[in-house]
């Protein structure tokens, strides 16, 4: 049985949530670390910050947009099916990117890669991602498994893509932590107005995350009520 929320209002809150996160990501890492860049030969920070963006917008946001997407459009369940598959196919993208944006930074830093718990999840996140989409590629689109494959696949896809969407969360707050830490050990005010919004987006990436899992867990229109036939 779902939670007693009507998923269709709560996905507003959702797409508030994530327009807000994209934004005040933007503004952190444009207004406040300079700007963002593929190369950069005097700046190397420029091309790390590629990464908090395309990530929170990549797996946080865009990846919520995709689990939330068969309870929150109004489309046929084929429809939701093909918009799920290429939200979380953007969101994969978006994050393998990021994800060499800061090993490019690093490398041409000369600073060590995969030190820290964050890095450590989040490869493990990026890799289980990549697993998930292409069994779910595989199974439930095209060429598509047998109806007892289905079957017996989907809660556990449903179950796990819940588990790896939680750690994509906890992970983005993790990868927010970090990055302050430095800042403020580089000289940055603890109680900066640079602070307040690091720690005030990893919130609402926080919040974001909460809502799309109550989303996705709450009843759907009737005729959508057991369509949540993961991609």
């Amino acid at each position: 049985m779902g939670l007693q929320f009507n998923a269709l209002h709560l996905s507003y809150v959702v797409h508030v949530l994530g327009v807000a996160g994209a934004v005040m990501v933007l503004v952190w890492n444009i207004s406040f670390r300079g700007g963002l860049a593929w190369e950069s030969s005097t700046n190397k920070n420029l091309i790390f910050n590629v990464h908090p963006v395309l990530m929170l917008i990549g797996l946080v946001i865009l990846g919520g947009e995709a689990i939330i997407s068969y309870k929150a459009l109004p489309f046929k369940k084929a429809e939701k099916k093909l918009i799920h598959l290429i939200l979380h196919a953007i969101a994969l993208v978006l994050g393998i990117i990021g994800i060499y944006m800061a090993f490019k930074n690093h490398n041409e830093s000369g600073i060590a890669n995969l030190y820290s718990l964050h890095s450590w999840l989040g490869i493990g996140i990026i890799v289980l991602y990549g697993i998930q989409w292409i069994y779910g590629f595989l199974v439930f689109f095209y060429p598509g498994g047998t109806a007892d494959l289905r079957k017996e696949s989907l809660p556990w896809h449903v179950l796990f893509g819940i588990f790896l969407y939680t750690l994509v969360v906890a992970n983005s707050a993790l990868g927010f932590l970090e990055k302050l830490t430095f800042l403020e050990s580089s000289g940055i005010e603890k109680y900066g107005s640079e602070a307040f919004l690091v720690n005030f987006t990893a919130i609402v990436a926080i919040l974001y995350g909460t809502f799309v899992l109550l989303t996705a867990l709450s009843p759907g229109p009737e005729e959508d009520n057991h369509s949540y036939s993961a991609i």
